[in-house]
């Protein structure tokens, strides 16, 4: 008799680089989201610019780790104190569940001087005509952009504080836009799936799950070993649609390739809007149900019945696209058609409703922020080829019916790079 031969299960290799976890957490209370652009020598210099991202590293990890700049009672007096003061002058400070997401744009990696072979593939300036777009607030995107989240506003105050008081003769400020979170808080409702936007209507129920799920995250993460799957433009219509020029001619395909760099790393869409919220609350309901799709009360789509248990069911209409009970230009319809041949062009979103002040009342709106591993053929096509295209999926459908009450602010395309270190989040992968 022989002895069984013991076979041992290789375990699968350890990842080298991790994503920023400002991508993936639980979302803080607060998003205050800052684009900036290089200024002085590192607007013009390159390694000026490469040394303002070290220095900006020191102070992200200065943040993350709670340490403030030193100062007591024997700090000289005849010139600015070495830290602002808001938080205090004792380190250790609870941060809140800080997270600090930090992005490039096409314009940060020419100052970096980061050649055309080496930069993210599929990143370019935000083309804000095409998206059919005039923001109000700039169009312009910047060189990069801090994604600070936290439940306690004023961390993300002091993070931005401190960038501008340390580097402000390197790097300017923008735009700013700050969001409140409208689910998962860790203070009062917790449940995502009770979670609404401001128009009313249960929202977020149909996002990505790249946490939990690792075919969603596939969908969210750059991997430069599957490009070649992304999905191409299409040389037709999918089966059950209609209309011979139903797609934009000038749609961008997908990357031809992506450097090995770029690997965990993701696209970063922001777009902050605001919403004519005084127009759509003098709608019927049943003209803002049919904008959006859902019942307002239950959430389940208009082709079923509006009762709570159904609102996590799929719309009938996924099996079946000639059922136009939820229209053809309902919100839900024109962001995802929902067949089979769609699901590579789906996108992780993270947005934060926008409250602000102002005379006469409150502005309200959306501060869209979404993660996908292209923005060619995830954002941009279900904006160009679905959301604005009026003769999709059927001739004389109609533009997406929620655009009518939304006007872009600002925005822009950024690639968010994984970090090396899993414990160091601001030790961040780039190409030199």
């Amino acid at each position: 008799m022989f002895d069984k031969k013991e076979t041992t299960v290789p375990a699968p290799p350890k990842p080298t680089t991790f994503h920023q976890s400002g991508i993936l957490n639980r979302p803080p209370e607060h998003n205050l989201l800052a684009a900036l652009a290089f200024a002085g020598p590192a607007a013009s210099d390159p390694t000026a610019a490469r040394a303002t991202i070290e220095a900006l590293q020191q102070v992200v990890r200065a943040e993350l780790r709670s340490d403030l700049d030193d100062q007591g009672p024997t700090t000289p007096k005849d010139q600015p104190g070495p830290e602002t003061g808001e938080l205090g002058f004792a380190d250790g400070y609870d941060r809140a569940h800080l997270t600090i997401t930090f992005g490039l744009a096409k314009a940060g990696f020419v100052r970096l001087g980061v050649a055309d072979d080496d930069q993210p593939q599929d990143l370019t300036p935000i083309d804000w005509a095409k998206l059919g777009d005039t923001p109000t607030l700039t169009a312009e995107q910047g060189d990069l952009v801090l994604q600070i989240c936290s439940d306690d506003l004023y961390i993300c105050e002091h993070v931005l504080r401190r960038v501008e008081e340390e580097l402000g003769d390197r790097l300017q400020v923008v735009w700013t836009q700050l969001g409140a979170q409208r689910y998962t808080t860790r203070q009062g409702r917790t449940n995502r799936a009770e979670g609404r936007a401001l128009m009313g209507f249960v929202d977020g129920n149909a996002n990505l799950d790249p946490r939990h799920d690792p075919e969603d995250a596939k969908l969210v993460f750059v991997d430069p070993d599957a490009v070649g799957s992304y999905p191409p433009l299409p040389s037709t219509l999918p089966s059950g649609y209609s209309g011979a020029d139903a797609f934009p001619p000038d749609l961008r395909d997908r990357p031809a390739r992506e450097p090995a760099w770029v690997r965990a790393g993701a696209y970063m869409v922001v777009r902050a809007s605001m919403q004519d919220i005084a127009t759509w609350d003098d709608n019927t309901l049943a003209a803002q149900e049919d904008t959006i799709g859902r019942f307002k009360y239950s959430g389940a789509f208009l082709d079923r019945s509006d009762d709570t248990s159904l609102t996590n069911e799929p719309p009938l209409f996924q099996q079946d696209q000639s059922n136009e009970t939820v229209l053809v230009d309902s919100h839900v319809r024109k962001v995802n058609p929902r067949r089979p041949e769609d699901r590579p062009r789906e996108i992780f979103r993270r947005g934060y409703a926008l409250i602000s002040a102002r005379a006469g009342g409150l502005t309200r709106g959306l501060l869209f922020v979404c993660f996908s591993r292209t923005i060619s053929t995830q954002f941009e096509f279900i904006v160009r080829a679905w959301m604005r295209n009026a003769n999709f999926p059927r001739p004389g459908a109609g533009q997406d019916r929620i655009l009518a009450f939304d006007q872009a602010v600002c925005g822009g395309y950024y690639f968010v790079p994984a970090v090396s270190d899993r414990n160091k989040p601001w030790m961040w992968v780039l190409p030199w």
